[in-house]
This record gives structure tokens, sequence and C-alpha cells, in this order.
């Protein structure tokens, strides 16, 4: 059968800091311990509402439980970090998960047999700037009202996307995704935009590629600008070694 690998990285929705953190629970989550060296690891969705998790610590299932980057996640031990769990679970609904559904089955996971007590703090910290550059935007509005696809191919750190109906905010979280750390949207544009751009991530000194910034600017009529701003940070008040079974 075939198998959704869920991605490590995806930007965060925006969530109130202080706010009591709920999940759901799976019907039956058997938990082991990997000693192993293996490379192969991942969170997998699996048809008829189940989960297979292979060689994974805490903190990358905490990060995708909630949909942050390793920067978003303070308090947490070191051991949560270099210790490896197999998981197999699955709801008692027998429907198939999406990755935004699977977010709160782990986060009641968590809680249940890891007893992970957490809770969201805003923190200052280093964060891009999406912003129009003075010649204007080189995207094109798009007034067709069709749901927005943007599609983002990335090998070895080049990138090409195509965009449709994008608003700026899921470009500046995409872009996010790419750079590891938090885009705010500055643009002040509304509405759905059309674009198409190309670069690498961080092109060795040789290249002819243009970097993200370069590729954004001239393509996109966009800047990346660094600054300082808030970070909504999850912080780990409590966390045990899952109990196996």
């Amino acid at each position: 059968m075939s198998s959704f690998r869920l991605a490590a990285l995806s930007v965060m929705a925006v969530l109130a800091c202080g706010l009591p953190i709920h999940g759901q629970s799976f019907e039956v989550a058997s938990i082991r311990r990997n000693l192993s060296d293996g490379q192969d690891m991942g969170i997998n969705l699996l048809p008829g509402g189940r989960i297979s998790v292979t060689h994974t610590t805490l903190k990358t299932m905490i990060r995708n439980a909630y949909g942050i980057f390793s920067f978003q996640l303070a308090g947490e031990a070191g051991w949560m970090d270099s210790e490896y769990y197999d998981i197999e679970a699955k709801t008692g609904s027998g429907e198939n998960l999406s990755p935004d559904q699977l977010k709160p089955y782990l986060q009641g996971l968590l809680a249940d047999r890891f007893h992970l007590a957490v809770h969201w703090e805003k923190r200052e910290g280093d964060v891009y700037a999406l912003e129009v550059e003075k010649s204007g935007t080189r995207m094109t509005r798009n007034s067709e009202g069709k749901a927005p696809s943007l599609n983002s191919e990335k090998n070895n750190g080049r990138v090409r996307m195509k965009g449709v109906g994008v608003p700026m905010a899921m470009l500046a979280s995409n872009l996010g995704n790419q750079l590891g750390r938090i885009v705010v949207d500055e643009t002040g544009l509304t509405g759905a935009w059309d674009f198409q751009g190309a670069w690498t991530i961080a092109p060795p000194p040789d290249s002819t590629d243009p970097s993200i910034f370069t590729g954004v600017r001239e393509q996109l009529g966009l800047r990346l600008v660094s600054k300082k701003g808030g970070i909504e940070t999850l912080v780990v008040d409590h966390a045990e070694r899952a109990s196996e079974n």
C-alpha cells in the first residue's frame, strides 16, 4: 500500500499564547524504543486512519504535532533529540488522516504517553520581512477566484516555484520553509497572485544560480529583509520517556 511521508517542517498557524492545548486520542497506540542505527526514519500516514512512526525522536514528533521549526521549540531535554522511537497507532473511525488532521492526534498521543506538557510564548528572534521592491512587484494579480495552488520543487538546494492565485501569507510561509526562518508578510498586497521563480537557496561562490534573495527580488519584485520580530515559541514544561507496550 502506498503511504504519505509527513514533511518535517511546515510553518504553524498563529496561535494565541497561554491557551490550553488539547489533542485527540488514537484508539490503539504501540510505542517501542528503537536502538538501531538505521537511517530510515519518519512519520507515515497509512490508509484506514493509521500511522507508522519509525526511528524518530520525541523532538521531531513535537515539531510535527505542532507544525514548528526547531528554533520555535524551547525547554526540551537532551534525550528528546537523541533517543528514538517506533510507533504504530490507529484512530477509531478508520478514515484516512490528512497531515493537518494528524496534528491533534499526535498532540494527544504525546500528552498521554510521554506526559508532554507545553505552553506558547512569543519571544523575540530573527525573522525576515517580505516587502515589495521599490520598482514594484513583478507578479500578476489573479482575479479568477480559484483555490490557490503553489507548487514548489526542491532538489539539492535548487528551488522551482509556480504559484497560481496565491495570497502573500501563503508565499511567505513557503519561503519560510525554504529559509528555515519565519517570514512575515509585510507586502501590503491583498488578493491572489500568479508568479514563477527559480533559485538556489544558498549557491556556492562559483555558481551562476541566483540566491533566494536575488531570485525573489528579480523574479517576483519582492525582497526579504532581515529583522527582529516576535516568534511564537512552544515551551516544554514537562516530558517523560514513554513506557513501552
